[in-house]
C-alpha cells in the first residue's frame, strides 16, 4: 500500500479530501442524508436547496426561498458538521449573465439571500455557474460580449456583497458556456481583481473542460484559484458528465494536478446517488492513491 512508506499517524495527510453534493440525496431528509455521508466516509459536501425542509432549488434559474431562514440553514449545516462532515459551499447555480436587466437584478437579490443563509451558517463558499438561455447554451457570437459583460458586472456585485459577510464566491465554467476554457475564467479572475479588488475564485470541474484543455492545463491557468473542484467524468465530445471513470479523463494524471497544486482542497462528487457513491468514492481515492505513488516513485 502507498501509504505503508509513511508512519501511521501521517495516514491522514495522504488521504483525498473527498466529499459529495447533497443533491445526490434530494429525496432524503438532512440528517438522513449527513447520515448516508458518514456510512460512506466523506468529508465535505456542497448543500443545495433539494430536501424535504429545505426545498425549492431552480437549476439555472430562481427557486423558492419560502420559508427557508438562515437558522434553518445553519442546523442543517449543523447536521453535516456534527458528523464530522465539512459544508464547504451553498449550491446556487442560477444565471448570472443573462440579458434581461430585470433578471439580473433579481438574479442579484437572489444570490444576496443566499449569502445571508452561507453567512450565518458558516459556510465559506457560494457556488454558482455562468448561466444560459435555454435552447441557446453555449458561446453565441451575436451575444458573445454582451454575455461576458453582463456576467462580470452581475459577479462584481455579488462577490463585493459576498466578502462584507466573511463568504466568497466560487465560479464553475464549462466549455458549453460563456467562460469556455480555464484560460478565459483566468483572465476573468484577473480582470474583476484589477479593475475592483474583488476575489472571484474557481470551482474547478475537471469535465467541463476536457474538450478543450488536458488535465494539466486546468491547474497550470486555475492552480492558484481553486476552493474547491467537483468530481465527475465526461465523454470527450459529449454533452453530459458521467461518473468518474466512466469518461475520458486520465484520472491519475489529474490527481497527480491535484495533488501538486490543490491537495486537501475538497473533491466534491457529482452523479453518483446513494446506491453508487461509494463505488465511485472508491475509484476516485484509487486513482487518488495511484497517483500519489507515481509521484514517490519519482522522488525515490
Amino acid at each position: 500500500m502507498l501509504i505503508a512508506k509513511f508512519n501511521k499517524t501521517d495516514e491522514e495527510k495522504f488521504m483525498l479530501n473527498i466529499g459529495i453534493t447533497s443533491r445526490s440525496f434530494s429525496k432524503l431528509t438532512i440528517s438522513d442524508t449527513a447520515d448516508q455521508m458518514r456510512t460512506h466516509g466523506f468529508k465535505c459536501t456542497e448543500l443545495c436547496f433539494t430536501h424535504p425542509e429545505l426545498p425549492g432549488w431552480t437549476y439555472n434559474g430562481i427557486g423558492d426561498l419560502t420559508g427557508i431562514t438562515p437558522q434553518k440553514v445553519k442546523e442543517a449545516a449543523q447536521e453535516f458538521t456534527s458528523r464530522g462532515i465539512a459544508v464547504t459551499s451553498l449550491g446556487l447555480f442560477t444565471d448570472l449573465r443573462n440579458p434581461d436587466p430585470a433578471a439580473r437584478e433579481a438574479a442579484v437579490d437572489y444570490a444576496k439571500r443566499y449569502i445571508e443563509f452561507a453567512a450565518e451558517a458558516g459556510i465559506p463558499y457560494l457556488a454558482s455557474e455562468c448561466g444560459f438561455t435555454p435552447g441557446r447554451r453555449g458561446i453565441n457570437a451575436d451575444t458573445y460580449e454582451s454575455d461576458y459583460q453582463n456576467l462580470k458586472e452581475t459577479l462584481r456585485t455579488v462577490c463585493l456583497e459576498a466578502e462584507k459577510s466573511g463568504v466568497h464566491m466560487a465560479l464553475e465554467a464549462c466549455v458549453l458556456d460563456i467562460i469556455p476554457s480555464p484560460r478565459r475564467l483566468k483572465t476573468l479572475i484577473e480582470e474583476l481583481e484589477a479593475e475592483t479588488h474583488v476575489r472571484l475564485g474557481a470551482m474547478l470541474d475537471p469535465a467541463n473542460f476536457l474538450a478543450n484543455s488536458d488535465e494539466e492545463g486546468m491547474f497550470h491557468y486555475l492552480g492558484h484559484d481553486i476552493y474547491y473542484l467537483h468530481g465527475k467524468d465526461r465523454k470527450i465530445n459529449a454533452t453530459y458528465g458521467v461518473n468518474i471513470g466512466d469518461g475520458d479523463i486520465d484520472w491519475t494524471k489529474f490527481m497527480e494536478c491535484y495533488i501538486r497544486y490543490a491537495d486537501k482542497k475538497p473533491f466534491i462528487l457529482e452523479y453518483c446517488n446513494k446506491d453508487n457513491c461509494g463505488e465511485i468514492k472508491q475509484r476516485a481515492e484509487d486513482a487518488y492513491d495511484a497517483a500519489f505513488q507515481v509521484i514517490i516513485n519519482r522522488i525515490y
